[in-house]
């Protein structure tokens, strides 16, 4: 099973957007995928319908208590969030006896809450590879590197790539945005990915109706971004 963290020290980034509408597509290429929803505010969960539904991730955590709900989408299984995973604690590795336990899937899914709280930490250290979603401004370059450097810094040799969400491509900051992260990609020594996921009213729309935008508008941008996402992903990890 090929485990990949999505995270990014700053909020607002798309994200959770990201975990749950690449899930969702991945999904629809037969591929068995599950969705860990590491992170508090549980924005994945209440995505797919299932905010608030047991056992969650800190159930998976603490007490070894394994059991992915099925989703709306076929192949699409999920780990609810839950809100104590902010006061999470832990001494030891949590998460290498977690995913032992998840068996049957082809690529698990990892959504990390903003900042550097203990789940977010351990997906960080025991993943295959990250995901770092950003907004295509130039001052996110800044946090960006931060997370980087922190990353190879205990893990040299983890392959990280980056995605530019909530794009607005006439923008001129964005032109800049785009040259600084290719720039530093090189430097720091990240993938950054080729697809773009533009900013779209149907990608919160379908939040708020509890369903992956290419289920809630298919024909969308923002439902077309991210097949093309999941594409490129499967190129990418293989």
């Amino acid at each position: 099973m090929l485990t990949v963290a999505i995270f990014n020290f700053k909020g607002g980034t798309a994200k959770s957007t990201t975990a749950l509408n690449l899930g969702a597509c991945l999904a629809t290429g037969k591929r068995r995928v599950l969705l860990m929803d590491l992170d508090g505010q549980r924005t994945a969960s209440f995505g797919l319908g299932l905010d608030g539904s047991r056992p969650t991730t800190l159930d998976l955590l603490v007490k070894g208590t394994a059991e992915p709900l099925a989703t709306s989408i076929s192949n699409l299984w999920l780990i609810p969030g839950d809100l104590d995973l902010f006061d999470l604690k832990a001494e030891g590795d949590l998460f290498t006896p977690a995913l032992s336990r998840l068996t049957g899937f082809d690529v698990c899914l990892m959504d990390c809450s903003p900042g550097l709280g203990v789940a977010s930490v351990q997906a960080m250290l025991g993943c295959d590879r990250l995901l770092v979603p950003v907004i295509g401004e130039p001052a996110v370059l800044k946090g960006l590197s931060e997370a980087v450097q922190l990353i190879k810094e205990e893990r040299p040799d983890v392959p990280i790539d980056v995605l530019r969400c909530r794009y607005k491509r006439r923008l001129l900051v964005t032109k800049e945005a785009d040259e600084l992260l290719a720039e530093a990609s090189v430097e720091l020594g990240y993938r950054l990915l080729k697809t773009t996921v533009p900013e779209n009213i149907a990608v919160a729309e379908a939040i708020a109706h509890s369903e992956p935008v290419t289920v809630y508008a298919s024909r969308s941008v923002g439902a077309k971004a991210y097949r093309a996402l999941a594409k490129e992903c499967l190129e990418v990890w293989k």
